[in-house]
């Protein structure tokens, strides 16, 4: 069976988001999310409040 283009395509941006990131630490990783999240708002000029949440202690 074939796989549609769009499949394809996210498949394909799915696996460079994990290249570049396959390295990282917990928090590093986190430091990227938010990071990206902050341009996508700015970017697309959204009204969004952020919560902040209380950091976890070590399990």
């Amino acid at each position: 069976m074939r796989e549609p283009k769009a499949m394809r395509e996210i498949h394909e941006i799915r696996e460079k988001i994990y290249e570049e990131r396959k390295g990282l630490s917990d928090k590093e990783f986190l430091n990227e999310i938010h990071k990206s999240s902050e341009e996508l708002i700015k970017k697309h000029n959204l009204k969004l409040r952020r919560i902040e949440n209380k950091p976890r202690e070590a399990v």
